[in-house]
């Protein structure tokens, strides 16, 4: 028995052995330090990888498009490979390399602060700048406090966390207006904080006089397995669950709360059917990047409630935003060109880009001031 098991662990050693070898073989080396990216004067993007082994290499900016996915760099004699973009919008962008179809952020060891989770398609930072500060930043302004509450939720069967932001010298029992943010898919209850720097852009605009003080409540909304739950069921869990737990704790219960509902992506579409299904729940909507209205869909037809447009008079315009690159455009548009057939205030704001946080985090932040 023991020269079996000797011979067991010599046979798991050179498979070890083998299969790194075999690894090494199919990665791409790269030698020295991969240059960061370098900002041009008008703003545009150089990006460099060192990986004189592979084949081809492409670059994400935004997400992976158009097909085939991303932009190719082109390999100089050093084995270092580069592209230049067009000039960027000021702010923070994420950026990421396909190395011969794999995915992956910057492995030549250049150092990123603030890199997104690995779940994300790209992984690094980068910082467009002008001569004042992104209203992204950690600014020398008063800061709020961000808590986590953690609940089970009867609606999701599990335990799920609430990510509540509330402002700087907040009060318990203070009224304030609000703000629920809903997710996307495969985000989790952190991505507005973490990747949408929600708390930053409200501390920034609140110390700038350009918005109110406000609470700001991002709830998971999704799977263990980060898919979406139909809004059947995620309408019942927001209206039962999570706004009762936010203003039971932080509000004192008060019946008469100011509240708004926000969403991108998937969470748009949570946000359009519990929103436009309750608007006595809700001073206003943001609509980001989904929920739109199909071709030849009605919306009145969806939301029979909308034939009473008087229902909604009480909130804000509601916001409608989506990048002109996004495939969710189209949809967008019929949207807000429904909500005023219907005579339902909206503001619609067709901005440059795709599906991505740099919209989302600029969207937010317009939101924020119009309430």
């Amino acid at each position: 028995m023991e020269n079996h098991g000797e011979l067991r662990r010599i046979a798991i050693t050179l498979l070890a052995f083998s299969g790194i070898g075999l690894l090494a073989q199919t990665m791409p080396v790269n030698i020295g330090p991969t240059p960061p990216p370098r900002v041009n004067p008008d703003l545009s993007v150089t990006y460099f990888l060192n990986a004189p082994n592979a084949k081809e290499v492409l670059l994400g900016d935004t997400v992976f498009s158009p097909s085939p996915p991303g932009i190719p760099l082109t390999k100089g004699t050093d084995g270092v490979w580069s592209v230049t973009t067009p000039p960027y919008e000021l702010g923070t962008h994420y950026y990421g390399f396909l190395v011969d179809g794999v995915t992956t952020g910057d492995v030549g060891g250049t150092a990123r602060t603030e890199r997104l989770p690995r779940g994300y398609f790209l992984f690094e930072q980068l910082d467009v700048r002008g001569p004042e500060p992104l209203y992204t930043d950690i600014r020398k302004v008063p800061h709020g406090t961000v808590h986590i509450e953690t609940f089970s939720a009867a609606g999701l069967h599990r335990e799920v966390r609430c990510f509540v932001y509330t402002p700087p010298g907040f009060v318990a029992g203070e009224r304030l207006p609000v703000v629920y943010l809903l997710h996307g898919t495969v985000d989790f209850e952190s991505s507005w904080s973490v990747t949408g720097y929600a708390e930053r852009i409200a501390d920034n605009l609140i110390a700038d006089g350009q918005a109110r003080r406000m609470i700001l409540a991002m709830p998971d909304t999704g799977t263990l397995n980060r898919e979406n739950p139909p809004t059947t069921v995620v309408e019942p869990y927001l209206i039962s669950e999570v706004i009762p737990l936010v203003e039971g704790k932080y509000l004192g219960g008060d019946p008469a709360a100011e509240r708004y509902l926000v969403g991108l992506s998937a969470g748009a579409v949570q946000t359009r059917y519990a929103g436009l299904r309750n608007p006595s729940l809700f001073a206003g909507l943001g609509i980001f990047s989904g929920g739109g209205l199909a071709l030849g869909q009605v919306l009145e037809e969806l939301f029979p409630m909308l034939r009473q447009p008087e229902l909604y008079r009480h909130m804000t315009p509601i916001y409608v935003a989506v990048g002109n690159e996004d495939t969710a455009a189209p949809n967008v548009r019929r949207l807000s060109e429904s909500l005023d057939r219907l005579g339902i205030a909206n503001r619609l704001s067709v901005t440059s880009g795709d599906h991505t946080w740099f919209n989302w985090r600029r969207y937010l932040a317009e939101f924020l001031k119009g309430i």
